[in-house]
């Protein structure tokens, strides 16, 4: 056809190129996109924090080649291969964004494993994994877990009682065994122990504190420990809840005035049933046990690994903890009442920030906090 021909023709054919052209113009505005960072480009780079044995374990940080170990982080989504020193990159599989899992090669070497993803981005462990030869390992024969029995079932840090696994298992002799702390949401490890060379048929425990293999406090939610052999293998779980926080009024309760309430009130109001118990919504220390004329019978506690204090106010006079005592989430420091200003018995409850409650923090909003720990207490 004449494309100088004017006609239905031509028309139809310059529209075309204008579609290219536009196609074009709009492709190449996405290729600034990407790489100026404006549109949707790479994820953000990978970041490994830790490095566990899975299977084929002499230790939580030391394996055998052709065991199994797991890297955690963050955006290990896209990990396709890790390399350990002296053996090639192996192919490993992301378990969500958090873990990923790999073999460990023939010929690998301890070192720190490093993560490599699909846009090449890697990522080195700044944890070392051991690597030992097979004939190391001691696999126990027979190993079955009888009993695994998690107590308290629901547990708050700085509790009375940490959360405890109780456990019996047989075997044809001793055996190490490996505890991990699992959270259950995203199903990840937050703290591991090995037991070495315990007895079979015996009764025995494990504790955990709350905290995480890094000195953090464990977030909020269902848990469970699993126990199996350290070299790997069949085992068992036993679940329970776990929170930082415990609602301080043990029994049926209703809420008041907030902070504000037009009269500058500092806090919540909880009514009760005069004499209901009071505990610690968090553990820590006494800094003040006293008694102010509107405050009524009143007590103060730094929150352990806060920086938050809690204050109680309008509790009775007996069973008020001493200034300086160490007291536990959940502990009773005192009953609900009506001492000093009060019209009915309720607890006035109030949250101050670092550095503390007329120590140059300012007031915090209880509400929001009381009502989530009153729908898991």
């Amino acid at each position: 056809m004449d494309l100088t021909t004017p006609g239905p023709g031509r028309r139809m054919r310059n529209r075309t190129l204008g579609a290219a052209t536009c196609l074009i113009a709009l492709s190449g505005a996405a290729g600034i996109a990407f790489a100026g960072g404006g549109g949707v480009g790479t994820p953000d780079p990978p970041t490994v924090k830790d490095v566990q044995c899975l299977e084929g374990c002499l230790d939580l940080r030391k394996v055998t080649e052709g065991g199994r170990a797991e890297l955690s982080g963050r955006n290990l989504d896209n990990i396709e291969q890790v390399r350990l020193p002296g053996a090639k990159a192996v192919t490993a599989k992301a378990k969500g964004a958090n873990t990923v899992v790999f073999k460990v090669p023939e010929g690998a070497e301890s070192g720190k494993p490093i993560a490599i993803d699909h846009y090449g981005a890697t990522a080195r462990s700044p944890v070392e994994l051991e690597v030992g030869a097979p004939g190391k390992l001691e696999s126990p024969e027979g190993f079955k877990v009888k009993t695994a029995e998690a107590t308290p079932r629901k547990a708050y840090f700085g509790g009375e009682q940490h959360s405890t696994l109780d456990y019996l298992f047989a075997a044809d002799g001793p055996a190490d065994v490996r505890i991990d702390v699992v959270e259950g949401k995203q199903d990840r490890i937050v703290d591991s122990f090995v037991a070495k060379d315990q007895q079979p048929f015996a009764n025995l425990s494990q504790a955990w504190d709350g905290l995480t293999d890094k000195g953090g406090i464990a977030p909020n939610g269902d848990y469970r420990f699993e126990i199996s052999p350290l070299s790997g293998g069949a085992g068992t779980r036993a679940s329970f809840s776990y929170y930082d926080h415990e609602f301080p009024l043990r029994g049926r309760h209703k809420y008041g005035d907030g902070l504000g309430a037009g009269r500058n009130h500092q806090g919540q109001d909880v009514f009760a049933k005069c004499g209901t118990p009071v505990v610690a919504a968090r553990g820590g220390r006494v800094q003040t046990s006293s008694y102010q004329s509107a405050a009524g019978n009143y007590v103060v506690i730094d929150g352990l690994k806060t920086g938050v204090d809690y204050v109680y106010m309008h509790l009775a006079k007996q069973g008020l903890p001493r200034e300086g005592e160490r007291i536990s989430t959940g502990e009773r420091i005192g009953s609900e009442s009506d001492t000093g200003d009060a019209q009915g018995c309720h607890l006035h409850f109030e949250m101050w920030s670092a550095p503390g409650w007329y120590e140059g923090g300012h007031v915090l909003n209880p509400t929001p906090s009381l009502k989530k720990w009153d729908g898991w207490s």
